[in-house]
């Protein structure tokens, strides 16, 4: 694995690779400033494989320094930790906003990057497995049943406001307790996904995949959130626990946009994709259990939500419609 530990402190430059290189990475690369970085990047052959980014450093910060990385193609899905002092939360939001994929605290512990580098690893897998689908995508008309299963969380590469679910797991992993417990998760299961994945090409199935995120991301474009793909058709947000929506306006509103846009669409052939939102799932205070057991309860309150509870809600629709035609 190429990596580039850019912090402007020489010291820390000098500990975090004594600390890789006893874990068992070689190939480091050094920058005292996000603009030395840039210049690094640009002349790198091959291309790094990791980037470690301090936040704190004069000139360009690391925040905006992660953000310049993911816009380059060739670094869209490369990992990028935050290796930081910085605990505050908007430091956190903004950095995984930027496309961080993992954020570490100073003072650094052995035992933990170790950890977050076997995270590093399984991210550049994922990578690479997608890296490899898109071509053969692109050399063949693949289904994508034969390409990627089914409940692989796929990495969109034209959906930059899509985290990698495990990045949204990280994020709340960095939270903590306190400020997990004002933060809400919300599932969005695509009801007939298994339906289009089983008719749709590769392609279409990952047009599908855009075009369900861009609906929902329009939909929360009032309030803060962060929006992952965690596979099997489940997309799930993550937003502050004081965002008052009408659940069921939002979720009439995501199924018209995706009904618009299929009318829009003269080379569509696969089903419109119905998106059924589930309740909301929260974090009790001081409890000990898994942060990121909030995603999988909120895509399992979508898969179960049912639409009993929009009925009314549709009818009333219904008859606006009506009586506005």
């Amino acid at each position: 694995m190429k990596i580039l530990i850019v912090d402007d402190d020489s010291l820390f430059l000098e500990l975090a690779a004594n600390m890789l290189k006893s874990l068992g990475y070689r190939q480091l690369h050094s920058a005292l400033s996000a603009e030395d970085a840039l210049v690094q990047i640009d002349k790198a052959s091959p291309a790094f494989d990791c980037f470690l980014l301090d936040i704190q450093m004069p000139g360009m910060d690391g925040i905006e320094l992660c953000r310049r990385i993911r816009s380059c193609e060739a670094y869209r899905h490369t990992p990028i930790v935050m290796l930081t002092a910085m605990t505050e939360k908007h430091y956190i939001d903004g950095a995984f906003q930027a496309g961080a994929s993992d954020y570490i605290t100073k003072p650094v512990e052995r035992i933990e990057v170790k950890a977050r580098m076997r995270n590093v690893e399984a991210l550049l897998s994922e990578r690479n497995h997608t890296g490899l689908v898109s071509q053969q995508l692109r050399n063949a008309e693949i289904s994508f049943g034969r390409a990627v299963r089914f409940e692989d969380p796929v990495l969109l590469n034209d959906a930059s406001w899509v985290l990698p679910f495990s990045s949204l797991e990280n994020y709340l992993l960095r939270l903590g307790n306190m400020r997990l417990f004002n933060t809400t998760a919300y599932g969005f299961h695509i009801e007939n996904a298994a339906d289009i994945h089983a008719q749709a090409s590769g392609l279409e199935f990952i047009d599908m995949l855009t075009d369900v995120s861009r609906a929902i991301r329009d939909a929360l474009g009032s309030f803060p959130s962060f929006l992952s793909y965690a596979g099997y058709g489940d997309f799930c947000a993550v937003v502050p626990k004081l965002a008052r929506f009408d659940r069921s306006f939002l979720q009439l509103q995501i199924n018209d946009a995706l009904e618009l846009a299929a009318d829009m669409s003269e080379e569509q052939s696969w089903p419109v994709p119905k998106v059924r939102m589930g309740a909301g799932q929260g974090s009790k205070l001081l409890s000990f259990r898994d942060p990121t057991e909030m995603l999988h309860g909120a895509i399992t309150k979508a898969r179960r939500g049912g639409e009993r509870e929009f009925e009314g809600f549709t009818r009333w629709h219904m008859k606006v419609a009506d009586e506005h035609r």
